[in-house]
């Protein structure tokens, strides 16, 4: 009875499939939700089919043991391999050699802990596979602590020691009539001998012998446990450090010819009785006292993840004692300054203050969408939450997540036409363009690449886990070829192969590229505006009618449902409706529109009857509603109607524009009431400074929580909660690293190189 016990216990151990559903690869994101609903609905019966194949397996293999039993003889963990089976295999000698010795002690005759330790590392389907629990992730740091050890045979008798090896393979599941999307992986527990190419090779040699026809292998990936150094993350930490010891350069310059003065001329002045500016000393860093209304002189940033004033003040400097260009350079990177105005609350009056709560909650609604589409693929349970969850009217505004990006657009339109047009005004319209192009490059570029520089080539040694490909990383060619596309901001323009760099910065390619034609629009706008509004009348007409004519001719979805009577697309929707200017223009032109109102209005309060602005709150109200919810049964699995789906892609998103430059233009112009308190809150003005580095990196922080983990979890509401708010507080307090160190110094060198000195 004892023998029997120990045999079924090894055979539990060893005879099971790793089946696991998750891959945290950032991808576009109609491609995940589309994924999502796919997953959803399919589930089910892919579950039906998976565990029939699986319970066959273990039943033939049960029957293997029982006949076996009375003559005593070792379970073994795979069926004998037929001359032919093993001449089709190109596996090394020595790896071979090791996973014959990890089978032989498997037996009750040479069982061994090690290889009981291999086996038990090894993922095992559990309950739950009729409801779509597919992730079986095994010990992955059992694995790769193992030390093996047993007496080999060949060429001599000698001691051979190898280590474990956790790999990873990848696979797809072909369900007869069932049309499914998505990754799995079979995780195994191997001798260190065994390369990637010979894990996928016995990964799908074993399904063989078992007659698993469901499941295909395409790639292996196993783990190295000390990554070898590149030139390439040997240059990226290189750069890394070497911005640390500037900040730390600058911290000390910064002290030592501009904070110590200043404390000192303010003992001095406490003791004389005198303000400080009543002091005539000089005053390396004067605050601006200038009215920044909303028809004052350009003070905002034209990005919209980038907050009004963060700049850094412009340096007064006397002339009797004027610091050198070079010390102003150091003291550019200064953390004690810098941190200073990343935490300042305070705003001049008449600032378009609401757009600070706006960046807030939409950068904080882009982290909730990504969250869940990310992290909950580590869910054990995500085909039974995914069928409930897209049923529920809250679920709604997560999974059109989508539109905060939108949103970002309308006040990326809103403030470079508002500003632009104010700088105009101010200069008799004469405006240096060529710095009006390098400024943008300059402000958002250098943490972007840094990010990306991070993302690419230090993420092997920052992680490590079952579900992240370790060698290879999250970029297959880590950018080699396509990493240009990023840096001239272009990258959705061109359809790399297999997929385009950092891929959920293709919202910087297309702003930036809306920020380059907009002079197009701005220059008219000035001069002559009934020009301007024609051409922002045609760009409408363009950003309406192609997503229109691009659904109704390559059957393009929308809300991820089926097409009645068309159920694949002729294209990819993702290149040609999700990151193509030419169908997300309309809301920047919302935003255009409504900066040029503001500029006309010159500050000036506007009186509207009550009745219009009740009915143009109700409207917005009432348009965004339509936009997020009107879709709902559609998520459920339920066909859509071809020209229903056209219309909708034509027209939501420029009616997401449209409400919330009503909200804005309301809050500016006085008629916001409670709601432009709320977004106007001084709170949101430090966390709107970070929304950039917010974007940048927050995918960073998903992606390092995922790949750690070591093991599913089940989801619900209160787990997505937590983990989103988890990651919302690890990514701000990640960002403000991010700015002090990359970001805010870029803005004061700005100033040192650019701006002209003013002496008092």
């Amino acid at each position: 009875m004892e023998t029997f016990k120990w045999q079924l216990a090894l055979l539990l151990l060893s005879s099971g499939l790793i089946l696991t559903k998750s891959q945290l690869v950032y991808e576009d994101h109609v491609t995940v939700v589309n994924r999502v609903i796919t997953h959803a609905s399919t589930h089910e019966e892919a579950g039906r089919i998976l565990a029939q194949s699986l319970l066959n397996t273990d039943k033939r293999s049960f029957l293997a043991v029982l006949e076996n039993l009375p003559k005593g003889s070792p379970l073994k963990f795979e069926p004998k391999l037929s001359t032919q089976s093993q001449n089709s295999l190109k596996i090394n000698a020595q790896c071979q050699a090791d996973i014959t010795a990890f089978t032989q002690h498997l037996s009750l005759s040479k069982l061994t802990e090690w290889a009981l330790r291999m086996a038990d590392a090894t993922g095992k389907p559990s309950a739950g596979i009729l409801s779509g629990r597919f992730l079986f992730l095994g010990d992955f740091d059992e694995c790769m602590g193992i030390n093996a050890n047993y007496t080999s045979l060949t060429p001599t008798i000698h001691e051979r020691k190898f280590r474990g090896q956790f790999c990873t393979a990848k696979y797809n599941v072909f369900f007869p009539g069932i049309p499914t999307e998505g990754y799995y992986y079979w995780g195994l527990c191997l001798p260190d001998s065994c390369s990637d190419s010979e894990a996928l090779q016995l990964g799908n040699f074993a399904l063989g012998l078992y007659n698993i026809s469901v499941i295909k292998f395409e790639s292996a990936g196993c783990h190295l446990r000390s990554v070898p150094w590149t030139a390439r993350a040997i240059g990226v930490t290189t750069m890394l450090a070497v911005i640390v010891f500037l900040v730390l350069l600058g911290t000390a310059v910064d002290i030592l010819f501009f904070q110590w003065p200043k404390w000192q001329n303010s003992e001095l002045q406490e003791d004389l009785g005198v303000g400080f500016e009543g002091f005539p000393s000089y005053q390396p860093f004067a605050s601006s006292r200038r009215r920044q209304d909303i028809a004052g002189p350009r003070n905002e940033d034209t990005d919209p993840l980038i907050l009004n004033g963060s700049r850094t003040p412009e340096m007064v400097l006397s002339t009797n004692n004027q610091p050198s260009r070079l010390v102003r350079t150091f003291a550019a990177f200064s953390a004690w300054t810098n941190m200073e105005k990343l935490l300042n609350t305070k705003q001049p009056a008449g600032a378009l203050s609401c757009v600070n709560g706006i960046r807030v909650m939409s950068i904080n609604w882009v982290v909730l969408g990504h969250t869940l589409l990310i992290l909950t693929y580590m869910g054990d349970n995500i085909g039974a939450y995914s069928q409930k969850a897209l049923k529920r009217w809250s679920f709604q505004a997560i999974i059109n997540a989508t539109y905060s990006v939108d949103t970002f657009f309308v006040l990326s339109g809103l403030l470079v036409t508002y500003l632009t047009l104010c700088e105009l005004r101010k200069n008799a319209g004469k405006l240096n363009w060529v710095m009006f192009y390098v400024h943008r490059y300059l402000r958002l570029t250098p943490i972007y690449m840094i990010c990306l520089g991070i993302w690419v080539s230090l993420m092997p040694y920052l992680v490590d886990g079952p579900l992240f490909p370790q060698r290879a990383g999250y970029e297959k060619d880590h950018c080699k070829n396509t990493w240009w596309g990023n840096l001239l901001y272009i990258q959705n323009l061109v359809k790399f192969k297999p997929t385009y760099c950092f891929g959920w910065a293709w919202y910087l390619a297309v702003d930036m590229q809306f920020y380059v034609i907009s002079p197009l629009i701005i220059i008219p706008l000035y001069r002559r505006p009934r020009l301007g509004y024609v051409i922002i009348f045609l760009f409408v007409l363009m950003t309406i009618i192609t997503p229109f004519v691009l659904s109704e001719t390559r059957y393009y979805s929308a809300a991820g449902a089926k097409i009645k009577n068309h159920p694949k697309p002729r294209g990819d929707e993702n290149y040609d409706l999700y990151i193509s200017p030419y169908c997300r223009m309309g809301p920047y032109l919302a935003g255009m529109l409504c900066g040029y109102a503001l500029y006309r209005i010159n500050g000036q309060r506007v009186r509207i009857h009550w009745a219009l602005v009740v009915a143009g709150w109700g409207a917005s109200a009432a348009t965004a509603l339509a936009v997020l919810y009107g879709l709902k049964d559609y998520f459920g699995g339920k066909e859509i109607n071809l020209h229903v789906a056209a219309t909708y892609n034509a027209l939501s998103r420029t009616a997401w524009g449209v409400s919330i430059a009503w909200v804005i233009f309301s809050c500016v112009t006085g008629h916001g009431g409670v709601v432009n308190k709320f977004l106007s809150w001084s709170l949101w003005i430090p966390l709107s400074r970070l929304t950039y580095a917010v974007y940048l990196i927050h995918i960073i922080v998903l992606v390092l929580w995922g790949a750690m983990a070591r093991s599913p979890f089940y989801i619900d509401d209160m787990t997505i909660i937590l983990l989103y708010l988890a990651t919302l507080m690890g990514t701000y307090a990640l960002a403000f690293v991010f700015s002090l160190l990359f970001e805010s110094p870029v803005m004061a060198l700005e100033k040192v190189f650019f701006k002209k000195e003013k002496r008092s």
